[in-house]
């Protein structure tokens, strides 16, 4: 529960910092980075990935492997710590909407976040992945 806490915590700072740097234009729409869209990135992502997100995520995955300098690394410890970045995500996305003035709960939905574009029961589709994907790894690093 502690854990589930801080994910929660460490997301609503991390949406709050990226609605003040990002404003209306949401997934980096307004910044000056490289952008790359192809088929690859549309199959893994679907969507544009910017150089923001690519070093976002790249600055959280080693935040979340940081740990290991202070524990002894274990398959199931890395199982663990994957999972968590998994659901960090959708977190941190959730909660985006929920601080934005520009969306908001109101728009969250299908038809209504260009970035998202598939949607299963109510949700993007990259939040089913990353729940299931962060439900088996979590189950599977206990």
């Amino acid at each position: 529960m502690i854990i589930l806490m801080y994910l929660i915590l460490l997301a609503t700072i991390h949406a709050k910092m990226e609605l003040m740097a990002e404003g209306k234009g949401g997934w980096g729409l307004n910044f000056p980075c490289w952008r790359i869209n192809n088929c690859i990135i549309n199959i893994l992502i679907n969507k544009e990935l910017t150089g923001y997100h690519f070093y976002m995520c790249l600055m959280f995955f080693l935040l979340f492997h940081s740990p290991f300098f202070f524990m002894t690394w274990t398959f199931k410890k890395e199982l663990t710590a994957l999972g968590l970045f998994f659901w960090y995500w959708v977190i941190e996305d959730f909660l985006w909407f929920v601080e934005s003035k520009h969306y908001g709960l109101r728009n969250f939905k299908k038809g209504r976040i260009y970035w998202h574009k598939r949607w299963k029961l109510g949700l993007p589709m990259s939040y089913w992945w990353s729940i299931i994907i962060g439900v088996i790894l979590l189950i599977l690093g206990r």
